[in-house]
């Protein structure tokens, strides 16, 4: 067989799966999903940074009452109304005497949050994506959020929903070793939140990978050549793809 054939066995077609078997690590478990019957519905309402801050309001609380109820529309609007009409629409809650249970406990947010971004990358950028992703022969742990493909590129994101004072500077250790093992040709740490990132996030991650890390725009930084942050600043979704933008252009 001839070098060229070879490589055509190995490469093609082009996918996820193949790239990493050169790397020697092989694909167990992908694509989780998720218990909501109208998928399209939620992906829509989940591109609302106030609806995904409500729904999590709401799974952390467990029960909804008028008293909460009211205390919801005090943080968020008027709109809370219209979110939790949402939700019981899609049997993220539940109602029994005027009170709204949550159908789900708060964890179920991250699952939520790495769905919603597989499924952008994957429908509406067209990126060869996958989920809920176990790696065998990945050492400092084999799971991973979301794992794409831009040609020979291989993207690896780690999708966060808890506010930046709760990722300690030891699971940001942990990421770094992953990312060094599994070498992706860009990293993204996305971090579903408008809140400050400088003292938990870029202040550890300057002190762990000595290098400084550098604001590209509100909600974006680029920490070094392949490894960027994305936060809810401005907008979750534009932001991710800034950072897939600027890290492609940057390793071609």
């Amino acid at each position: 067989m001839s070098s060229l054939e070879s490589l055509l066995e190995e490469y093609f077609p082009l996918s996820i799966e193949k790239i990493l078997q050169r790397k020697n690590l092989k694909i167990v478990r992908k694509n989780r999903d998720i218990p909501i019957k109208n998928k399209m519905l939620l992906f829509t309402k989940l591109k609302s940074y106030y609806f995904r801050r409500v729904l999590h309001d709401v799974m952390f609380l467990e029960t909804v009452g008028n008293e909460e109820k009211t205390l919801l529309i005090k943080k968020w609007g008027d709109e809370v109304s219209n979110y939790l009409k949402t939700m019981k629409n899609l049997d993220l809650v539940s109602e029994k005497n005027n009170v709204l249970k949550s159908n789900f406990s708060v964890s179920f947010m991250g699952d939520l949050l790495e769905w919603f971004i597989g499924k952008y990358l994957k429908e509406e950028l067209h990126i060869e994506t996958i989920i809920n992703v176990h790696l065998k022969n990945l050492r400092d742990g084999g799971d991973i959020d979301v794992l794409s493909r831009i040609g020979t590129k291989i993207i690896m994101i780690e999708c966060k929903e808890s506010p930046p004072n709760n990722i300690s500077a030891s699971e940001l250790k942990t990421i770094s070793k992953r990312i060094e093992t599994l070498k992706p040709d860009l990293f993204i740490l996305l971090i579903d939140t408008t809140l400050s990132i400088k003292r938990n996030i870029i202040d550890n991650l300057r002190w762990i990978l000595k290098t400084q890390p550098e604001k590209i725009r509100e909600g974006v930084h680029k920490v070094k050549g392949d490894f960027f942050i994305a936060t809810a600043k401005r907008n979750l979704l534009q932001n991710t793809v800034i950072c897939i933008t600027e890290g492609i252009n940057g390793i071609r």
